[in-house]
This record gives C-alpha cells, sequence and structure tokens, in this order.
C-alpha cells in the first residue's frame, strides 16, 4: 500500500443486485496522524475566491501533499452586507472563535485556515503548507478512528464510528458530511457577478460525541440526505479532538458508496 493512503484499510465496496444488500464502505485510520485542515469561508467575502481554490486544488494534486482531510466550513456572518451564503451555518462562526481561542489566534477572520487546531496562513506558500503537513504526518496517531457507510436508501446514509485514543482525557469526536463540485452564481454583495466553485464543502455537523473515560467509544448515527446533494460527491469525516485543549488526535474521510 502507497505511503500517502489516508487509510490501512481500502474502502470495501460490494455491488449488488438491487435484490440483494446495500454497498457498504469501511476504512481504518493509520498509525501516523493525518492532517484535519480546516478553512473558515464565506461567499460574501472577497478574500475567501482565491482560498476556495486552493483548496480545491488540494483534490487534483498529481503528487499528494500528504496525508490531509481537508473541510470547508462556510459562515454566516457576512450574510448581512447583501448575500446569503446558501452553504453557511452558525455552527461554523461558533467553532471558529471558539477554536480561535483555544489555539491561541489573532482572532477570526475569512478566509482563515487551521491545521489540527492551529491558525496558519500557510495555504499562501506551498513550501510552508508542505512543512506544517508533514510535520503532522510524522507524529504517531493518538487515536484509532473505524468508520463504516451503509447507504440504507438513496436518502440516508448509517455511519458506524469506532474510536479508541491512546490516553485518557477529555476527548470528543466529530462526524461532518461533506460535499465536492458545489457552485453559485452570486448576485449581490462583494462577488457580486461572480460563479464561484467549491469542495470539501460541510453540508452535516455532528457532535461534539464524549469520547467515554476508558478512551473508547462504538456509536451509530443515522445521517440525512437532502435531495439536492450528490451522493457519489459526497464523504464522511470523523475526527477526534482533546475539548480542553483543542488538539485533534486523529482524522479520517470515508467516500460514500453509491446506493
Amino acid at each position: 500500500m502507497k505511503k500517502q493512503s489516508l487509510l490501512t484499510a481500502v474502502c470495501a465496496i460490494v455491488f449488488a443486485s438491487n435484490a440483494l444488500a446495500q454497498p457498504q464502505c469501511s476504512a481504518v485510520s493509520g498509525p501516523q496522524t493525518n492532517a484535519l485542515v480546516e478553512l473558515y469561508t464565506s461567499e460574501g467575502c472577497s478574500s475567501c475566491p482565491p482560498a476556495d481554490q486552493w483548496l480545491s486544488r488540494l483534490k487534483n494534486q498529481s503528487n499528494p501533499i500528504g496525508n490531509i482531510v481537508p473541510i470547508a466550513l462556510h459562515v454566516d456572518y457576512w450574510d448581512y452586507i447583501g448575500w446569503k451564503d446558501n452553504f453557511a451555518n452558525p455552527e461554523f462562526a461558533k467553532r471558529q472563535r471558539e477554536m480561535a481561542t483555544l489555539g491561541r489566534a489573532r482572532g477570526v477572520y475569512t478566509p482563515q485556515l487551521a491545521i489540527n487546531g492551529q491558525d496558519t496562513r500557510s495555504w499562501l506558500s506551498d513550501a510552508r503548507f508542505k512543512s506544517e503537513v508533514a510535520s503532522i504526518n510524522r507524529m504517531p496517531a493518538k487515536a484509532e478512528i473505524r468508520l463504516a457507510a451503509n447507504a440504507t436508501t438513496t436518502r440516508s446514509v448509517q455511519v458506524s464510528t469506532n474510536i479508541k485514543t491512546a490516553d485518557a482525557g477529555p476527548f470528543v469526536y466529530y462526524l461532518a458530511l461533506q460535499e465536492n463540485n458545489l457552485q453559485s452564481t452570486v448576485n449581490a454583495g462583494e462577488n457580486r457577478g461572480e460563479l464561484l466553485r467549491h469542495d470539501y464543502v460541510v453540508r452535516q455537523w455532528l457532535g461534539p460525541f464524549k469520547v467515554g473515560a476508558d478512551g473508547k467509544i462504538s456509536a451509530s448515527h443515522e445521517i440525512q440526505l437532502q435531495p439536492a446533494w450528490k451522493q457519489r460527491d459526497i464523504s464522511v469525516v470523523a475526527f477526534v479532538q482533546n475539548s480542553g485543549t483543542g488538539e485533534i488526535l486523529q482524522t479520517l474521510a470515508l467516500g460514500l458508496c453509491e446506493y
């Protein structure tokens, strides 16, 4: 298996006739730490499209930068200037404020990038970004994540999580459903007249869920899919975080098998 793989197990896809079982995918995180790349962005911010484009390019890298899991969290606090971002969620702005405090950032802004909970401007420098990711990837993982996704119908997904941490602590985990290949034609605000394209856009955000005192938890979550969402472009992201420090212990992404 290639070193650059995010998984120690291949995503298993079972194809069957309509009369048989639904397809299933599963994955396990590896022994090293994957980098969670959080981009806080907004369609109402004129400075954000270059960062959105940068994030999209990560999807098409011929030479992978490293073991990374990108997510795009659209905040809602720019909606007042004329354009309502349809991907925005007030929960994302809340997380941005909380993570900025834990990560001792100078404040919140857009576009803002955090790698494993730490504020960084490294998206402006490929060399710096690669260096930061490589530093995280060299660290032994402090948690193991096992994910399975059952497409129970074309409109819902059953996600099973099994998490083990190496140490005891105030640990929580989050689940996110994200979608690629999205676009918007902006008709007002700072980006008026622009066609904006997005990837890794978080559609559903679940958590935080507490990890047990023994550092373990197994759970199942049914996530509803909206009619406009394209199952082929959706993936599930899980990550484990220290709720006291904001440190990301491990993260994992798993694409959905089509129903």
